[in-house]
């Protein structure tokens, strides 16, 4: 298949779409991208927000941020991204063998998208496999340069180190986002997505601003109109305790283990921290002390 080598820039898609829609949920000021998770009778690990970009601005790591990564004994990550699981993150996307996207919506709708992801390097025979979901969430991201985005650089350097790597989930359940509405409900959804492309800019940069800022409360609500913008909120509504909530609870859950080891940096989604179902709450229900440092 001819687009395979874009890969990497599929997959950098996914991982911004997958950490950059959480609804908001609380308003206490949560600020910092690394926090220090602690307990009575456990070594401290650390919990950093990331964003899935490969923006210059994000991609090196801050000395404050960097001296905890290489001093940690393990690395968890969502998932570990390995070429396995990048590849299978690419085809959980295409339409089943019977369906293709141009027999799905009109001709001239059809045209248009074609058009549209042709300029982040989507060839047509690509773009007609794949689901309704996965060309709004192509649509709605930046345009990757390199596709070296920060949690694969993070994979990589943990892995030349010789650092334990770990995921808090596997690809499947990842991509279980795509299963959560039918096809009918994700062309709605796309279509919908289109009236405001020409917003997506904008959008983007203002949450990179803000990320830079490290101000994830003010993420969150900005990250809130964003989402809320659209005419099918119940349907965003189903999508968001999917791809949000129940992968909060999981992925709590799941670094567990590296959290009684101690000495572990945790890496996730920054919109996975904050909100009174984020991840910082959840631990702090189950007894954890969580404190910013950078």
């Amino acid at each position: 298949m001819k687009f395979l080598p874009h890969y990497k820039r599929y997959f950098f898609t996914l991982l911004l779409f997958l950490g950059l829609t959480q609804p908001l949920l609380a308003d206490t000021q949560q600020t910092g991208l690394l926090w220090q998770i602690s307990k009575p009778g456990l070594k401290s690990s650390f919990l950093f927000g990331t964003i899935h970009s490969d923006d210059p601005r994000v991609i090196k790591l801050p000395q404050a941020i960097h001296q905890h990564f290489v001093a940690a004994d393990s690395v968890t990550l969502e998932i570990t991204l390995d070429f396995s699981n990048i590849m299978k993150s690419l085809f959980s996307i295409y339409l089943p063998p019977t369906k293709t996207l141009d027999r799905l919506i009109d001709k001239t709708e059809y045209t248009h998208l074609v058009k549209l992801l042709n300029e982040y390097g989507v060839p047509e025979e690509a773009t007609k496999r794949l689901k309704p979901l996965a060309i709004m969430m192509i649509l709605s991201m930046p345009k990757s340069s390199s596709g070296e985005f920060l949690d694969l650089q993070l994979y990589q350097q943990a892995q030349a180190a010789k650092q334990a790597v770990y995921g808090l989930e596997t690809v499947e359940e990842q991509l279980a986002i795509f299963d959560v509405l039918s096809i009918d409900e994700q062309i709605m959804l796309l279509k919908d997505s289109l009236k405001y492309l020409d917003d997506m800019p904008t959008i983007l940069e203002k949450l990179h601003e803000l990320y830079l800022q490290r101000d994830l409360t003010a993420l969150l609500k900005f990250n809130e109109k964003y989402m809320n913008q659209g005419e099918y909120q119940e349907l965003v509504k189903k999508l968001m305790q999917k791809l949000i909530d129940d992968r909060n609870v999981l992925m709590t859950k799941r670094m567990q283990p590296r959290l009684s080891e101690g000495n572990a940096f945790i890496a996730v989604g920054a919109l996975h921290l904050p909100g009174d179902k984020g991840i910082l709450k959840l631990l702090e229900a189950q007894g954890y002390r969580t404190s910013p440092v950078y």
